[in-house]
């Protein structure tokens, strides 16, 4: 929503918006002429105004939205405005369970290395490109294109990118089968296809999608990821195309799940005619968006904090974290998000924390949910502790989970959280402490805290 307000701003439209407390979008957007609300009220709405946009977290009820009805003001769904947006222009819609931000940034970075000047709508501040939002000159829209509501299918766009298909948002979607529905009529609905057939599901539809570019590790994959080598933040690995190696790439993101990322945002350059080698060069500038395995302190012990928040993101970035930083302490603290999603995959999330030492489990963020009976966070730490060797602990207060982490902190730790909710408070008051130097080691290992 706020880069959606953004691009309008800059293409000259009045843009007025509330949301329930201010944060550093709205502080943005309020410093480049927006006027934003804390908190919803239907004065805030004007009969001068044209539309009235909402995302999918506002009900029908809101009473912004009942005072538009009762002006005759239209109200607008934010992906129809995003349509809207994009307009006639060439467009890179990136779609999928997980990944679809970090692919976005990526296939922006390149089109802007690449002299495209391209607009942008991305799910997530990314420093590298100056925020979650540009409006270029060029031809291209890159686009995050979000299917939680199950609306995503009125975007088309000149190619449409999928790089997975996971079992998400069942208060939309009914079954797994729906989601994929879903995502086939999106796919249908663009001129080009870029498909990740690591992925089954995606495979399947890649079989009855005539022209599909696929990518992938997958043998069948046009372009290839070989050759992966881990170190650290940085991945390198040989891209080939139809079985003939392109050139050797250094991508700046960590883990096998951000090849993959890559490798979608290189198929869409591809399509879109971009020169293979000289966008592979292009990556090279990409910064990971905010929250995406974001690091915030190094200094012996490492803490980082990541968006991850279904079973599989999970077990890919500790897969990262394994690959990237062998030999190291892997502590990680999770936020279950949403009572719903708890209740649906709760369970799912035993064996993704299997390449961890220590798991720390914390309540769920609600997320405006209201509680649901028998639903609690301890039964996912249980599962974790059942299915694993790993060390699991439920800790319900943020307040306790950092001072657990304060006192059993030890050298060469690798901290990272995970949660689409406030943890990061969590991995941020660890950093500030750690970079405070609060603390010091014992010749024991065992930390000694100064407060």
């Amino acid at each position: 929503m706020s880069g959606l307000a953004s691009i309008l701003l800059k293409r000259g439209a009045c843009v007025s918006g509330s949301d329930l407390k201010r944060n550093q979008h709205t502080e943005r957007l309020s410093r480049v002429g927006a006027v934003v609300h804390a908190s919803h009220a239907a004065c805030h709405v004007r009969a001068d105004h044209d539309c009235v946009i909402v995302s999918s977290a506002i009900r029908p009820d809101n009473e912004e939205v009942l005072a538009a009805e009762r002006l005759g003001i239209p109200v607008i769904h934010r992906l129809h405005a995003l349509s809207a947006v994009i307009g006639g222009r060439r467009s890179i819609g990136v779609a999928g369970t997980h990944g679809k931000t970090t692919v976005t940034a990526m296939s922006a970075t390149i089109l802007r290395e690449l002299a495209e000047d391209p607009s942008f709508l991305i799910g997530a501040h990314c420093e590298t490109l100056g925020g979650n939002a540009c409006d270029g000159r060029g031809d291209w829209f890159v686009a995050e294109i979000d299917e939680s509501d199950g609306l995503f299918t009125c975007i088309r766009p000149t190619i449409a990118v999928l790089n997975n298909i996971g079992k998400d948002h069942l208060q939309t979607y009914r079954t797994v089968e729906d989601i994929d529905a879903a995502f086939r009529q999106y796919v249908k609905g663009a001129r080009h296809a870029v498909l990740e057939i690591d992925d089954p599901r995606v495979y399947a539809i890649s079989e009855t999608t005539w022209g599909g570019f696929t990518v992938g590790f997958h043998p069948r994959a046009r372009l290839r990821a070989t050759h992966v080598r881990y170190a650290g933040f940085r991945t390198s690995f040989t891209l080939e195309l139809d079985g003939r190696s392109v050139t050797r790439v250094t991508l700046p993101a960590p883990g096998r799940h951000n090849v993959k990322n890559a490798l979608c945002a290189l198929g869409a350059a591809a399509v879109a005619g971009m020169d293979l080698r000289a966008a592979c060069r292009a990556l090279g500038s990409f910064g990971l968006p905010h929250r995406r395995f974001e690091l915030l302190e190094e200094n012996g012990v490492t803490v980082v904090d990541d968006y991850a928040h279904l079973p599989e993101e999970v077990a890919a970035s500790l897969y990262a974290v394994r690959t990237g930083w062998p030999g190291r302490r892997i502590v990680a603290v999770f936020q279950p998000h949403r009572y719903t999603r708890t209740q649906t995959l709760g369970r799912e999330f035993a064996a993704s924390f299997d390449l961890a030492d220590v798991a720390v489990v914390t309540d769920i963020y609600p997320a405006s949910e209201a509680p649901i009976q028998g639903v609690s966070a301890s039964a996912v730490a249980d599962a974790v502790a059942c299915a694993s060797r790993v060390e699991a602990h439920w800790i319900p207060e943020k307040a306790d989970v950092t001072a657990f982490l304060k006192a059993s902190i030890q050298p060469g730790d690798f901290i990272i959280s995970f949660g689409a909710g406030d943890v990061w408070q969590i991995t941020r008051e660890l950093s500030e402490f750690l970079i405070a130097g609060n603390f010091q080691f014992a010749s024991t290992g065992e930390p000694i805290c100064s407060r």
